[in-house]
This record gives C-alpha cells, structure tokens and sequence, in this order.
C-alpha cells in the first residue's frame, strides 16, 4: 500500500499529477516488464516517463498502483495517454488508468481493456488510450472508477504528503526511525507509535459491527395476533344453520 513519486520527478518541478494503473484479474495479467507512458494536454505533453517502484512490486495481477508525476507546468485538459512495456519479461493486461490533477481535483478516465502483449490480440506492447467520453465511463464500469479514485482522493493519507502540510503516517518519521522503545519480532520491528495507529483504526473498524449486532439481539420479535379457530367455527355453523331454517 503506498504511492510511488516517479524516480525521474525533477525537483523544481512543483505541478503534480497522481496516476493510477489498474492491472486486470485474467490469469498472467501481471508484468515485470519495464512500463512507459506518455500523457499529452491541450497546454503540453511529458517526456518518456517510467513507471516504477524500487520498494514495492507493481503491476501485479489484479493491483491498482498509484504514482505522483511532477511537471514543470499544467499540462491543461488531457487527450490521451500513451503507455508501453519494453517486453523484457512477459506481457500485460492493463484495464484503465485515472490521471488525477492533484491541484485541481480533476480526474481523466483512459480506458484500455486490452493486453500489452506480443502473443495477445494484435501483439502490440503500445498503447494509444484517449480520454473516455461519459458514455464510455458508464459503460465501462463506472461505479468501480468511482470508488477507486474516492479511494485514492487527497484525503487519502498517502497522498495528504503531497497536498497538505502534515499527515498522520508522515508526522514523526524521523522519531520514529529513531526510536529504541519498540518491539522486535524476527525481521521485523514494530514502534509505540505503529501499534497505537493500527489499535485506533482496528478500534474505528470494529466499534460500528459490535454496536449494530447489539442492536439488532436487542430488537424483539413483534407480536402476533392468536386466532381463535374453534370460536371462527361456531359462529360460521351459526350463520349456516340460521339460513337453513
């Protein structure tokens, strides 16, 4: 889980996108081919930038993997992406990328569903993606886009570094690496301070579930209306008997 600033981010470059790459679930859809892309606006386009993470593995079936992009200046409203892999290792299913102004809040839909791959389809590892129009967003699953970009919104606490002044999993880093109070458990090694977040967000997540399901034991049935069948008989008797005199 995390966010990736491209290795070749120019630091005096202080205009940034956020890029997310959604990797399909087909079997064999991840790569470890070295990917490319270009992204073009109505104002300018980028260089070749490289997609990557020397931390994390990317591009892995299924995965949704989020880069922060600097540029010298705003690139204005997109047109299209260009993306490639250079085939090194093997091929790859994308299905659609969102490229978010982290200035603006403006979000770009470009909408692949194909495979990069020599042995798939046309067996191009090169990709033109335009801009999808509504319709497109709508028909290509357009609730899930939703969700995954109001997953990954600046109030996400992986990006907040990029937009706000300070963030919960950023605050004390230096404090925290330099802390000798912690606990050690084989390889890893866990601080006061990881331990009392994950306590507050187990805490968070399990609170509303316990007090639903008390409250849902607390509901008794409603109670039902007894008939009284022996009585419904005698009167109905009644009625036909007095008819038949």
């Amino acid at each position: 889980l995390g966010v990736a600033p491209l290795a070749d981010n120019h630091p005096n470059d202080k205009y940034y996108y956020q890029i997310i790459v959604f990797t399909g679930h087909r079997r064999n859809a991840r790569t470890k081919s070295k990917v490319y892309l270009i992204v073009s606006g109505d104002n300018d386009h980028t260089d070749i930038r490289p997609l990557d993470d020397s931390k994390r593995k990317i591009f892995q079936r299924g995965s949704i993997d989020a880069f922060v992009m600097s540029v010298p200046k705003p690139l204005g409203v997109l047109n299209y992406i260009r993306i490639w892999h250079d085939n090194s290792v093997d091929g790859w299913f994308l299905k659609y990328i969102i490229v978010r102004d982290l200035q603006t809040n403006d979000n770009f839909h470009f909408i692949c569903q194909q495979w990069l791959a020599i042995e798939k389809n046309d067996g191009s590892v090169d990709k033109l993606l335009w801009i999808a129009s509504e319709e497109e967003k709508q028909q290509f699953s357009h609730v899930l886009q939703k969700k995954a970009t109001q997953t990954m919104n600046d109030d996400h606490l992986w990006f907040s570094i990029f937009l706000r002044s300070t963030s919960i999993l950023y605050y004390d880093q230096k404090n925290e690496a330099a802390d000798t109070n912690g606990w050690t458990l084989g390889p890893f090694r866990f601080s006061k301070e990881q331990i009392g977040v994950s306590l507050v967000v187990d805490l968070l997540a399990v609170a509303p579930g316990i007090l639903l399901l008390e409250l849902f034991r607390r509901i008794k049935p409603r109670p039902t209306e007894k008939v009284d069948i022996t009585d419904s008989s005698s009167r109905k008797n009644g009625s036909l008997n007095g008819i038949g005199t």
